[in-house]
């Protein structure tokens, strides 16, 4: 069932996140980040908007409510919730990170596997995909993503390297669709070749 695997993904992404904000020290968590150079509550306050938004606009269709384009671009909306959060302390946006994270995880838990793999309901957010690939990209994907960039941006290109190979084998080892499994490893590969690997 689609659900289980979503919830796993989601699940063993969070503990993933969890485990690289153990390893920061008190000095890196309190960062102050530029943006150029986003520091780890920049990258946290980033996932936690975009979760957010995620739950709103599946709730909004689940209760037959219209979800407008944004007036505003992907770039407009990231460099307004940096300048948002950037001076946020620590404690606070971790405290509303965890509540956003345990919101996604209920109203996951809430759709139906029916839900999870329609196309037609949600294409106002999908683009006509399953209702789970935006799951998979917006919250498991696109939250590794920020990790490994954070890896990046201090030259810890094994670093990296080893969070990008490991989220993508997760979903390579799912039973998902092939063309699932596809967009992962182009994803994989894409990054090889940036990095020059």
């Amino acid at each position: 069932p689609f659900k289980t695997i979503v919830l796993d993904l989601l699940q063993q992404g969070h503990l993933d996140e969890e485990a690289f904000l153990q390893e920061l020290n008190e000095t890196e968590r309190t960062a102050i980040g530029t943006p150029e150079l986003w520091s780890a509550k920049d990258h946290m306050a980033h996932r936690m908007f975009w979760h957010q938004n995620l739950i709103g606009k599946v709730t909004a269709i689940l209760q037959h409510q219209e979800i407008s384009p944004s007036e505003e671009s992907d770039e407009q909306i990231n460099a307004m919730v940096f300048e948002e959060h950037k001076f946020h302390p620590w404690s606070a946006l971790h405290a509303e990170s965890e509540r956003i994270y345990a919101e996604l995880i209920t109203l996951t838990e809430h759709l139906s596997e029916e839900d999870l793999t329609d196309s037609n309901r949600f294409a106002a957010l999908t683009g006509g995909r399953p209702l789970y690939t935006a799951f998979l990209g917006s919250c498991y994907e696109h939250d590794q993503e920020h990790l490994v960039q954070y890896y990046l941006d201090r030259h810890d290109l094994p670093r990296a390297i080893q969070i990008r190979e490991r989220y993508a084998n997760r979903v390579i080892q799912a039973e998902v669709p092939a063309w699932v499994k596809g967009w992962f490893l182009y994803n994989l590969a894409c990054f090889y070749a940036q990095q020059n690997q």
